[in-house]
């Protein structure tokens, strides 16, 4: 590689991993919320008093009464290191994938069908090396307190020790169905959606958007790809608890499945079909606002940095 090839690779990695740092911290609260949501077996409604938690501003107000405002970061260190990995490996690899792709005439002319290509790829890759982390942050931020695991190296230990390799990767078949559209459509959206504001705007494509527009393409990015996955990043969080049901005394029944088809059919059978969209209403402003930050951070930082 040349020079100048190298050092728009590392200026890519570099901003990725910048935006998925601070887009984490921002979004942290409403990810805890959103677990929470999703591994409660009883419904969430105000109607059924002895389900824990039940709104987004009942569980707000209990989860700062019983634990405090930390709670509301609690995994944020594995997060953070999972956040900052995913970033950089990530839009590294997207980058190199859609070089590379373009030499090619058919995916030269297909813009949006390499977009959604290079984006499941990508994050497919960056989703096999974080998943330990998903795994350890789920578990602290679902567990008891005074119970559990005391920080994430601990866990990432207690895990290797009593489950195995096994234990780290539990989750990773709906994680892995779940990111390539997940990813590939994240990324195919904000083009789609950064190509009309152009048009609109009479913006050159040699020209980066306002950061207003940036945002607001990330944001309906996010929410379009959400509503597709939902139901398996739902599952993911289920299989990811198997096992950890000792520390989690005070959080209601303990759902328990073997595999992913096997966890589907049970929160069906059980919870209903809506029970496979439970925590969809904080995971949608997560999506949001989460994909709305991590892009017009990107690609303000990544102007920047080759200026």
């Amino acid at each position: 590689m040349d020079r100048d090839k190298n050092d728009t690779s590392s200026n890519t990695g570099l901003a990725g991993g910048f935006a998925g740092c601070i887009t984490r911290f921002i979004c942290q609260p409403l990810d805890v919320l959103k677990i929470r949501f999703q591994l409660q077996v009883e419904p969430l409604s105000e109607d059924h008093m002895t389900s824990k938690y039940r709104t987004i501003v009942q569980s707000t107000r209990l989860v700062y009464k019983e634990e405090g405002l930390r709670a509301f970061w609690k995994g944020h260190n594995p997060a953070q290191v999972l956040s900052i990995i995913y970033g950089v490996s990530q839009f590294s690899s997207y980058e190199h994938t859609n070089f590379f792709l373009r030499q090619f005439e058919p995916f030269e002319r297909h813009q949006n069908a390499r977009n959604f290509f290079c984006g499941a790829l990508s994050g497919t890759v960056a989703t096999v090396i974080t998943l330990p982390l998903d795994v350890v942050r789920t578990r602290l931020i679902s567990q008891d307190p005074n119970r559990g695991y005391k920080n994430s190296m601990q866990g990432l230990k207690m895990i290797y020790r009593h489950e195995g390799i096994r234990g780290m990767y539990r989750g990773l078949s709906p994680s892995v169905l779940q990111i390539a559209p997940l990813t590939g459509g994240q990324f195919m959206f904000y083009n789609i959606f950064g190509s009309m504001f152009r048009q609109y705007f009479n913006i050159a494509s040699t020209e980066t958007l306002p950061a207003v527009e940036l945002f607001i393409c990330g944001g309906l990015a996010g929410i379009c790809t959400k509503l597709l996955v939902y139901p398996l990043d739902l599952a993911k969080k289920r299989l990811q608890i198997q096992g950890f049901a000792k520390s989690r005394q005070t959080f209601g029944r303990h759902f328990v499945c073997d595999n992913m088809f096997n966890c589907m059919y049970n929160i069906v059978k059980q919870e209903g079909f809506w029970g496979l969209y439970k925590g969809l209403y904080p995971a949608l402003l997560k999506a949001c606002f989460m994909s709305a930050f991590y892009f017009a951070i990107y690609d303000e930082m990544v102007w920047i940095l080759n200026h």
